[in-house]
């Protein structure tokens, strides 16, 4: 196929290349971030999870009051660096909050909702009810990472009258964070891979008659990598990518955060999370002090916000840890006391470096290149 990369299209949003920024949370991908990317021909997704944990937060109050307030400070200011620009925001289904960010998302403007780490079956139902009259409701994407999850979004939103804008298949075999399986040794099969699942739900949509792009999700880094994704043996229409701009300029996280990924010598690895599904992340020092405590030890890292619907340390101090704060913990320096999620191409980051390339703009520019 050419080497010129298709614009994308998205209901009713279109950009001149087929690249989404996907959304890491805790304030990684802000509005800078995402404004970047959509400046530069993509769809520039902000983080839409943990913005309420900052410096001093102690509180569920003033943690949900805060991701609140800071969500919808980042997509009016995402909006306004990119001139009204294709920006939407990334939701877990898993956060407590869940229907408040949507009702933040749907107010403040964002152009598209993607959602995943559980099945977004009530999001038409809250962006229905939050709409503003006269105003453009989001396109909305769920992320899967099967057929079946796919199907029983569409069997779901059909009964409230809408159709996805699109699909993301992110493969739990590549991508970084949390990962769409329950069962760790799902992980690596072939049966989740991109050029499986890709193509299947191709051709379940087209069984359907519906006429949406699928977006490939995971192990996504260099141009060869898109235009495999593109090909027609894939299937897909566009790909999402995050692990690439960790270490970016515009990547709201600390000095440190960035260069202890740059100059990474531990092995990515899969871990166990308090969220209930497993995630990919380097095995910094903090996950072998998960991996080697006693069953009689409480890793504390502050006291818990009820940011998740189901969480594992909530319910026992001793069994796991607090996830937002130690995503929150090493986005601000403190690598030792948090976890790093990276996805498998996470080495990758100091070839960036040693080509001189520090910024989104740049690696928009060497990916959409003829």
């Amino acid at each position: 196929m050419s080497e010129e990369l298709p614009p994308l299209r998205i209901g009713r949003l279109e950009s001149e290349f087929p690249i989404v920024l996907g959304g890491m949370s805790t304030a990684l991908t802000n509005s800078e971030l995402a404004a970047a990317v959509a400046n530069q021909g993509g769809f520039g997704t902000i983080g839409g999870v943990g913005l309420g944990m900052v410096e001093g937060t102690k509180r569920k109050k003033e943690y949900f009051t805060g991701c609140e307030t800071n969500l919808r400070q980042e997509i009016n200011d995402a909006l306004e660096k990119s001139n009204d620009g294709n920006i939407g925001v990334n939701l877990m289904v898993a956060v407590t909050d869940y229907e408040n960010l949507v009702k933040v998302s749907v107010e403040t403007g964002a152009k598209f909702i993607a959602s995943g780490a559980g099945l977004p079956l009530s999001l038409p139902e809250y962006v229905e009810k939050y709409k503003v009259p006269g105003q453009p409701t989001p396109e909305l994407i769920p992320i899967v990472s099967g057929v079946r999850a796919a199907e029983l979004v569409l069997r779901r939103w059909k009964k409230d009258g809408v159709t996805p804008a699109a699909f993301i298949v992110e493969t739990p075999n590549t991508a970084g964070g949390h990962l769409g399986v329950t069962k760790s040794e799902d992980i690596g099969k072939s049966e989740f891979s991109l050029e499986t699942v890709v193509p299947q739900l191709v051709e379940v949509l087209e069984q359907q008659g519906i006429d949406i792009p699928v977006i490939a999700a995971g192990g996504v880094w260099d141009k060869e990598d898109i235009l495999k994704s593109l090909s027609p043996k894939v299937g897909a229409k566009g790909v999402q990518i995050s692990t690439r701009f960790i270490a970016t300029d515009e990547c709201n996280a600390s000095t440190a955060f960035k260069e202890r990924h740059v100059d990474n010598n531990d092995p990515i690895i899969v871990i166990k999370s308090p969220v209930g599904m497993p995630g990919r992340a380097i095995e910094n020092s903090f996950i072998r002090r998960v991996n080697e405590k006693t069953p009689e030890e409480n890793i504390d890292l502050g006291s818990c916000v009820n940011c998740l619907r189901v969480c594992a340390h909530a319910k026992d101090p001793f069994a796991s840890f607090c996830i937002i704060r130690a995503l929150y913990n090493v986005r601000v320096g403190d690598i030792d006391n948090g976890v790093l999620f990276t996805g498998s191409n996470g080495d990758r980051l100091k070839e960036d470096r040693e080509k001189g390339i520090h910024s989104a703009r740049q690696i928009m520019q060497e990916l959409t290149k003829k």
